[in-house]
């Protein structure tokens, strides 16, 4: 028999460590209707609603250009498939039955699955909550009921619609659910979908509101991010009591821009919101991912994020296979744990809006597409913007203007437009239909 040397004892006893390591268990948290300008003491907000998301921040990485769509369902189904929405939306409120999400992704890995929050992707050709993917959930807006989702709300409570007392706050209920699932399910992976219900209208009052009669929408918004950064306070909070904080990775973002009715200060100027626009402020996503384990505290990070990099994010944390279809996203967990990674150039754009009638008129078009990096801008009709000293995308750059270098991003960003399907399937049909 031969002799083992020192280096081969110690590589057999760093193999064995890595065989024998627990998988990271997964809580994604997307926040509804939030721009990362609005409020939050992580991204420069001179006044901070969110004490417990800047600790996270304190503790993890901040990722400073991280991007959804304009709109609800198509960061949804982005997020959760990892592909273009040129490549697979169908129209608001679907999610499509034939896409494999993050969730059955982790399933398949074996990974206890949990949903708790807002579902809303069932509608025709949708994916029912009981077909999703989850071993349990508490999920409003779905096929067995759209009622309330504040006070006195009503959930489809695996596979049940129950409505609770007039004294129950949803998202409260969304968190009892989150933090049981994990306590019972601590000892083997696990995932936990968050979709949240706030900050998205009705415009409400809290359990921590000081009076439950305040109708001042503005007042109730700001008590609304209040009470989202603490639900998000109190899954950290659960997480490291239960003594899994090392084993587990949580990711907070939002789905799109602050809504349109509301007002908030942005860098010391006074904005509306811009969700369901395609500028900067109805795209430009909070994202904070937290890990004591792996994250090294008070990371920033300037690459660029796109939601379709989730899905292979999470499947290269807990090593899942990747579905077999194509996907658009690039993993960002080597810069979550401090390597360089495989930053991308840009992002590819795609929006379908469920209203016109909020695009700007000098797009031109229903079927919106663009590229962008951290400054610059281009929409496939040919308008070129510096969406840093331009966020409101009021003056275009005059082509025959641009510098050596803003030449090579626009034709770099020609080419990504030329690198994707021309348009999308379902938006096509629906031309059909409309004729």
């Amino acid at each position: 028999m031969k002799k083992l040397t020192g280096s081969l004892i110690i590589t057999l006893f760093l193999s064995s460590l890595a065989i024998c390591s627990p998988k990271k268990n997964v809580i994604v948290i997307m926040a509804d209707d939030i721009a990362y300008d609005n409020n939050f003491g992580a991204y420069g907000a001179r006044e901070s609603w969110t004490p417990r998301l800047d600790q996270m921040a304190k503790e993890g990485i901040t990722f400073e250009h991280a991007y959804s769509t304009p709109k609800c369902t198509p960061s949804r189904v982005k997020i959760m498939t990892g592909r273009s929405g040129i490549r697979n939306y169908k129209g608001f409120g679907i999610l499509p039955s034939e896409e494999i999400s993050f969730v059955e992704m982790l399933k398949a890995a074996g990974y206890k699955t949990h949903c708790a929050g807002k579902w809303q992707l069932d509608d025709k050709g949708g994916t029912a909550t009981k077909d999703a993917g989850f071993d349990s959930w508490m999920l409003w807006n779905t096929e067995l009921g759209r009622e309330s989702r504040y006070w006195k709300p009503s959930f489809d409570l695996n596979g049940k619609f129950v409505t609770f007392d007039k004294d129950d706050f949803g998202p409260d209920l969304c968190v009892k659910s989150i933090l049981k699932f994990i306590a019972k399910n601590k000892d083997e992976p696990f995932l936990v979908y968050y979709p949240m219900l706030l900050v998205h209208g009705p415009f409400v009052t809290t359990p921590d509101s000081e009076q439950r009669t305040e109708k001042d929408p503005q007042k109730n918004f700001a008590d609304m991010i209040k009470y989202m950064d603490q639900c998000v306070g109190r899954i950290i909070d659960g997480v490291k009591e239960m003594g899994i904080a090392e084993e587990t990775v949580i990711l907070f973002c939002s789905d799109n821009g602050t809504n349109r009715a509301l007002t908030y200060e942005s860098f010391g100027k006074t904005v509306d919101g811009k969700k369901g626009v395609p500028h900067d402020r109805g795209t430009h996503s909070p994202m904070v991912v937290w890990n004591p384990g792996s994250i090294p505290a008070g990371t920033r990070c300037s690459d660029i994020i796109d939601f379709s990099d989730v899905l292979p994010t999470l499947a290269e944390i807990t090593k899942a296979k990747l579905p077999d279809v194509t996907i658009d996203g690039l993993s960002f967990w080597p810069q979550c744990k401090g390597e360089k990674g495989n930053p991308r150039e840009c992002i590819f754009q795609y929006y379908w809006p469920k209203s016109y009638s909020w695009i700007p008129d000098e797009l031109g078009q229903k079927e919106l597409i663009w590229v962008h990096n951290q400054q610059y801008k281009l929409h496939k009709n040919g308008l070129f913007y510096d969406i840093v000293n331009d966020r409101e995308e009021e003056k275009p750059i005059p082509l025959e203007t641009l510098t050596d270098e803003q030449k090579k991003i626009h034709a770099s960003f020609k080419k990504a437009i030329a690198s994707m399907p021309k348009t999308n399937p379902a938006y096509q049909e629906s031309l059909v239909k409309e004729k």
